[in-house]
């Protein structure tokens, strides 16, 4: 049974009584007409604003209807609309058979009769609706094909897979396509809690080896103390050897930036991280520890991660979750029990807690240090070379402080230990801010100022292997509740990689 629907037809005749006479009939039949009189404006009018079937003539000057069909149907987009020749019959029937083989759907002859029209129009209409639904179908089978490989791969996130028009049909396909998404949801949520357990266990092997090497900054200024008492002088040529290490890997990866990349912006992140890094923070720990046992200097530093979580939650950079908050609460406990007991360990009288009290300092400006490399470090700059060219920045300021304050290191102490501690110094502390702005960068800075805590860990480890420091067992107690509260901070959620989306698949990803 032919469904007799209205349709948008165009009619392509040269001759202007076939063209009238062809719109008011197939008006008559209940459809719009669209009327052009040559080939190319056929092409054209069809490549604008879709229609369902072409009347075309074929004789006609410049662009004939052969012309018109091998470039409709040379074309994905229109090789399937149905074309109704127009002719004469006893005088071109090779002309008609010639267009059904370039393609044309059927023919019409000039003189016809209205009933042919309406079945001919009909059946060429009937036949593009069903080709048109077997199309869609065909579409929303390769992109629910494509879906599935996306979930294979593991490539994937449910809100972008664009099913929800497949899975709204009620046939078997939509059936489908609903228990498929619903797997998928499945699958993705468990695949993308992993991924953060293994972002969690990486952040926590980085944190420790940063941890690690921090912690070892301390006893080795102490004992650099020992020797010679030059903070600003000993901050000077570590970062003069740092940044050494930090060009050199540069020069070496080809990412040293040229400084015609360097803007307003990045030269004020130069000078700022310069200052608060080193002049300030290393020259504060130096100092520090030349004046406190270094297990009490390394137990101040842990405060660190309270700063950066009242930094992060004042300023909405991360939502201070309560898991978050009893983590770092948990933590703090056990630096007050360490501080509260520990005084001792530094010896007794008022002047010890002026040092203490100037000792908490340093976790501030840390806490200041992890905030602003995670929101003004210049992301298309690499890591070291920036941090490479910021400690030259900081060599620069040191070297006029050191020189106005006459606390430059006597050439003749370098040649000794005071040399060699100076070179393990600018060893570990380069290799840990590297591994420590790489940490901010993939876990978030709240996260990333744990690393307090394996700072105290391993600084207090050091301080007993180094320096013979004597640690009371109640202060390991306390260092285990400053562990498990590490262990209940995570890292921020990680935005997953937006997948492409899948309404891009078509019929002839199928088409057989």
């Amino acid at each position: 049974m032919i469904v007799n629907s209205s349709g948008r037809i165009l009619i392509v005749d040269d001759s202007k009584m076939v063209r009238l006479k062809l719109q008011k009939a197939v008006e008559a039949l209940g459809h719009q007409a669209i009327v052009v009189e040559s080939g190319q404006q056929a092409v054209t009018r069809i490549a604008e604003s879709p229609v369902d079937v072409v009347l075309l003539d074929i004789v006609m000057p410049e662009m004939d209807g052969y012309d018109v069909l091998k470039v409709l149907k040379s074309s994905r987009e229109t090789r399937d609309l149905p074309v109704i020749v127009i002719s004469a019959l006893d005088e071109e029937m090779s002309s008609v058979i010639k267009a059904i083989e370039l393609g044309a759907e059927d023919f019409l002859p000039k003189d016809f009769e209205p009933a042919l029209l309406e079945a001919r129009v009909s059946t060429c209409l009937e036949k593009k609706r069903l080709r048109d639904v077997e199309r869609e179908y065909l579409r929303q089978v390769a992109r629910l094909t494509k879906a599935a490989t996306a979930l294979e791969t593991g490539h994937f996130n449910p809100s972008r897979l664009g099913l929800d028009d497949v899975a709204s049909r009620t046939d078997g396909l939509g059936r489908l396509a609903k228990v498929f998404s619903t797997m998928a949801q499945k699958v993705y949520e468990r695949e993308r809690k992993m991924r953060q357990n293994i972002r969690t266990f990486r952040g926590g092997l980085l944190l420790l080896a940063c941890g690690a090497l921090f912690g070892l900054l301390v006893p080795l200024s102490k004992m650099a103390a020992g020797i010679a008492v030059h903070p600003i002088g000993l901050a000077f040529l570590v970062d003069t050897l740092g940044a050494l290490i930090c060009l050199a890997i540069s020069m070496r990866r080809r990412s040293l930036p040229k400084l015609s990349q360097f803007g307003r912006a990045e030269w004020m992140y130069v000078l700022t991280f310069a200052f608060i890094s080193s002049v300030v923070n290393q020259v504060l720990v130096y100092w520090m520890a030349s004046k406190l046992p270094a297990f009490i200097v390394s137990i101040v530093i842990v405060l660190e991660g309270f700063m950066v979580f009242l930094f992060a939650a004042v300023m909405r950079i991360e939502s201070p979750s309560l898991k978050r908050f009893l983590g770092l609460a948990l933590g703090l406990v056990g630096v007050a029990v360490i501080l509260t007991y520990g005084e001792s360990g530094a010896g007794s009288g008022e002047n010890n807690w002026t040092w203490i009290a100037l000792a908490l300092v340093i976790p501030i400006t840390f806490g200041l240090e992890d905030i602003y490399i995670s929101e003004k470090r210049p992301a298309h700059i690499d890591s070291i070379a920036i941090y490479g060219v910021s400690l030259v920045a900081s060599m620069a300021m040191l070297f006029v402080i050191a020189v106005a304050a006459g606390d430059l290191i006597p050439l003749d102490l370098l040649g000794g230990k005071l040399g060699a501690l100076i070179v393990l110094m600018a060893l570990a502390g380069t290799t840990a801010m590297i591994l420590f702005i790489y940490l901010i960068q993939t876990t978030g800075a709240v996260f990333a100022s744990q690393n307090a805590y394996a700072v105290t860990a391993a600084g207090i480890g050091w301080s007993i292997v180094l320096l013979g420091e004597y640690i009371p067992l109640w202060t390991w107690a306390a260092l285990g509740l400053i562990i498990i509260g590490l262990i209940m901070v995570e890292p921020k959620g990680e935005a997953e990689e937006e997948p492409p989306l899948f309404d891009t698949a078509t019929a002839d990803d199928f088409a057989v």
